[in-house]
């Protein structure tokens, strides 16, 4: 019943803004060990908007290049074909996730620097200690609010009235979205990353990135997005949620190995990437 409630959300939100088609076909087809770069940058160019805004991503500061990228397929051969992946999905998640919010608390520009920051924190954490592929933990970290927006525009009422009750509750709020729902955010971020046809492993490390213990099989990325999420939240950067709390799952911080002073360079270097990245976007919005 749960999964046909999921699906029916899914469904009937019609406010959800597109995801462009482009986008998800290159994270599928850079999956494919035939895959070349010439293809990646075919694929890329069929979409004129979202070529253009990974060329300003790849020549921001955030990629520290010497030399101008001009063009899609030299964007391929310089940076490779893991992180224009990733450009494609922040060019993709971009408009989603500042989509104008009414109420319920969200604020987009906030919500996108939160996910970001957690995205370059993960890809740090999975470099640190060579778990999978860094990209992978980078796209799945990026996506693992969007179900906060899903809801805020499924039933704006409804989730404003959750989160007045979480407000100052010593209940995580996660756990209160369960309680009243049935199912929360994460649970819907990962019902809507399936209905992308996005890898089974993105959508379990955003289903179970509150709850990462609970994850069945392999759980590292649900454990690398949860202590992102986490020390990213712990330095005040959330999506403008301010009054409500999370959980920290002991077990993912255990299971990652992970020092103090580990964890304080990651967030450091992540602060900073984050940053010299909302500066190049200030820049070329001015």
């Amino acid at each position: 019943m749960l999964k046909v409630q999921l699906e029916e959300l899914i469904r009937n939100t019609t406010d959800l803004p597109s995801m462009p088609e482009h986008a998800f076909e290159v994270i599928r087809i850079t999956n494919l060990p035939e895959t070349s770069a010439v293809d990646i940058a075919r694929t890329l160019s069929k979409d004129p908007s979202l070529t253009a805004r990974v060329l300003r991503l790849a020549n921001s500061s955030f990629y520290g290049l010497t030399r101008e990228v001009s063009c899609i397929s030299d964007a391929v051969v310089v940076l490779g074909m893991r992180t224009v992946k990733s450009l494609a999905l922040i060019a993709a998640s971009f408009p989603w996730l500042q989509k104008a919010l009414k109420g319920g608390g969200l604020n987009p520009e906030l919500l996108w620097a939160h996910c970001f920051t957690v995205g370059v924190a993960a890809r740090l954490i999975a470099r640190k200690k060579h778990l999978g592929d860094p990209e992978l933990a980078f796209c799945a970290a990026l996506l693992h609010d969007m179900g906060s927006v899903v809801m805020c525009l499924w039933k704006e009422g409804d989730y404003t009235d959750l989160l007045e009750a979480a407000t100052n509750s010593p209940v995580t709020f996660d756990a209160i979205e369960r309680e009243v729902l049935g199912f929360d955010h994460a649970a819907v971020g990962a019902a809507l990353t399936r209905s992308w046809n996005l890898p089974e492993p993105y959508c379990l490390g955003i289903e179970f990135h509150h709850r990462p213990s609970e994850c069945p099989g392999e759980s590292y990325l649900a454990d690398i997005i949860h202590v992102a999420d986490i020390i990213v939240r712990e330095q005040g950067i959330n999506e403008g949620l301010l009054e409500v709390n999370y959980q920290r799952d002991a077990g993912a911080f255990e299971r990652l190995g992970l020092s103090s002073e580990e964890l304080e360079e990651i967030l450091a270097a992540a602060l900073k990437e984050a940053d010299s990245n909302n500066r190049d976007e200030d820049e070329r919005a001015a």
